[in-house]
């Protein structure tokens, strides 16, 4: 079911409001302590907490500014709208300065589970572009060699799974889509359980890297880090967790009921 979203993002001591589409279905529980991912964005990695990834990003490099964006699910019991309490959904850091532009996006975990990063994505200019052959270099050296390769006219694309674990996501040698601009990652995965391509338990799906290399010299580089397991186990029980309160809110909802006096 659909649930309309409402959203705050805060930039620096700034506030707004924002408000989007999310989805909502079935129960609830927490997650234990995550384990964090062997792959990392300049030491950021899927399963770190907020504060280690803001730790990371500051020793990475000075000056960053920050923008957040929380998130509440709405849900109705028939007659009226209930929120449940906000989450952190969305971190942007940005740094534009002398050394040139570089953003990171950061996306969390939702309630009721523990806040943790589930992707990460970073996109940075090169103001002295390498070759594709030098810049694949080095990130075969930081990943190892690529599961999968290949060119989309001038761009090269680099695509890395963790290794004993299913692919959950998809590509192919022209792009590769992981995390942001997925959509709904449980609807997603669904489809691809129903093609055979994911496993019924998505908790056993990996983490992937996609690097997009732009240009021939190299002007510009986005690397993106998912966890599909973490994203999607996390989603469902989010989904489940508004639908419990949901039916509860109908169940309290009836039992005040009473008509007038007759």
């Amino acid at each position: 079911m659909k649930n309309a979203i409402r959203q705050s993002a805060r930039r620096f001591t700034r506030l707004s409001t924002l408000r989007f589409i999310a989805f909502a279905v079935v129960g609830a529980s927490i997650l234990p302590a995550t384990a964090q991912s062997t792959f990392d964005v300049v030491g950021v990695r899927p399963g770190m907490t907020e504060a280690e990834a803001m730790s990371a990003l500051t020793e990475h490099r000075p000056g960053m500014r920050i923008q957040k964006r929380n998130m509440s699910y709405n849900f109705r019991d028939g007659v009226q709208q209930i929120n449940t309490e906000s989450f952190l959904h969305e971190v942007w850091v940005t740094y534009d300065d002398a050394q040139g532009r570089e953003d990171f996006r950061l996306y969390f975990s939702p309630l009721p589970s523990a806040s943790r990063v589930v992707s990460v994505s970073r996109n940075v200019s090169l103001k002295a572009p390498p070759t594709q052959a030098q810049l694949s270099s080095q990130l075969t050296q930081k990943y190892g060699t690529p599961t999968v390769s290949g060119k989309n006219y001038a761009d090269l694309n680099l695509t890395w799974g963790e290794s004993g674990k299913p692919m959950c996501w998809r590509s192919n040698p022209k792009a590769t889509v992981i995390g942001d601009g997925q959509g709904d990652i449980t609807d997603y995965l669904r489809k691809e359980q129903a093609k055979g391509r994911v496993p019924a338990d998505f908790s056993q799906c990996g983490v992937a890297v996609a690097a997009n290399l732009v240009g021939e010299p190299v002007r510009q580089l986005v690397v993106r880090i998912t966890d599909y397991g973490l994203w999607a186990t996390t989603q469902q029980k989010a989904k489940d967790w508004v639908e419990q309160q949901r039916q509860d809110a109908i169940k309290a909802r009836l039992s005040k009921g009473a008509g007038p006096k007759l």
